[in-house]
């Protein structure tokens, strides 16, 4: 193994690629670090090699070091880290963070350090799963060149489809993750309320929908968005839109203003799929507005 990883913050993300760095060979993995000695304990055990530590100063020196902790200490786990003194000209500093850029590590760079991002965009629920599919994730990452010519690589290796992504532009990039996985979660689940409002079990409605969900998935991966609409929206059938508007407001107004706010974006791709008559889109624009002006549909 040419590389030594520390880590810092082994939470889900953290433990998983540190677990793939070293049974692939390509990192071994040395010293672990949580708030929490037996977070650091468990991660150890999950990757199979390393040494939990219980505070930054007991940290060897490694030419990697991976900080996965939450997003708003990461910049402090950096500070931090630039003033232990264990870090070389040379080694690579890089975080996870979806939705911040490798600045954040800037305080890293006055030693010379590399510091870059490397974001899979992938679920990491449970980390034994990720670890099994990580193979085809793709990854965006940004930072320093030479920090990103060592790390590449390493992701290459692990299967990973790497693109570089402007650090500019990390938050509307997270943002559009979190849109496609964390609220399609949340959007499930506000289906499953209303199943059950209307008298549907909650195991039952969701063995229900997933052949729906998973069908619905294939056919805008297959199809693209604009073919892959079907519904109310885009048959232009108002009256359907606004009886549901109404009896999701009373479920629960939260949803309806979901469902409204999803169906505007829903009208703009009918439009583009050409089903249904200009009338017909309009009276439904019309009824998407109306419920933005007032709860009483």
């Amino acid at each position: 193994m040419s590389h030594t990883l520390n880590i810092i913050g082994p939470g889900r993300v953290g433990r998983t690629l540190g677990a793939l760095l070293q049974r692939a060979g390509l990192c071994a993995v040395q010293d672990v670090l949580s708030a929490e000695i037996a977070t650091a304990e468990s991660a150890v055990a999950f990757i199979g090699a390393g040494r939990a530590v219980r505070v930054l100063r007991e940290m060897r020196a490694a030419n990697l070091w991976l900080l996965t902790p939450p997003d708003a200490a990461i910049e402090s786990v950096a500070t931090a880290l630039a003033a232990t003194g264990r870090l070389r000209a040379g080694d690579v500093v890089f975080h996870c963070s979806g939705s911040q850029a490798s600045g954040l590590l800037a305080p890293l760079s006055v030693a010379d350090t590399l510091i870059a991002s490397v974001h899979p965009l992938k679920s990491f629920a449970d980390p034994a799963t990720a670890a099994q599919t990580f193979r085809g994730t793709y990854c965006a990452a940004e930072g320093d060149a030479a920090a990103l010519a060592v790390l590449t690589p390493l992701f290459e290796q692990l299967g990973a489809q790497v693109a570089v992504i402007d650090p500019a532009g990390k938050t509307l990039y997270h943002a559009a993750s979190v849109l496609v996985c964390n609220d399609l979660t949340a959007l499930m689940e506000a289906g499953l309320r209303a199943y059950e409002r209307a008298g549907i079990k909650r195991d039952t409605a969701q063995r229900m929908m997933e052949p729906l969900v998973r069908e619905t998935l294939d056919n805008v991966f297959a199809l693209g968005t604009v073919r892959a609409l079907t519904g109310p929206v885009a048959r232009g059938d108002a009256g359907v839109l606004a009886r549901q508007l109404a009896a999701l407001n009373t479920l629960d107004p939260r949803i309806a203003e979901a469902y409204r706010a999803l169906n505007q974006i829903a009208l703009d791709l009918a439009r583009a799929q050409g089903g249904a008559s200009a009338a017909a889109l309009d009276a439904v624009e019309q009824i998407l507005k109306n419920m933005n002006k007032n709860n009483n549909l």
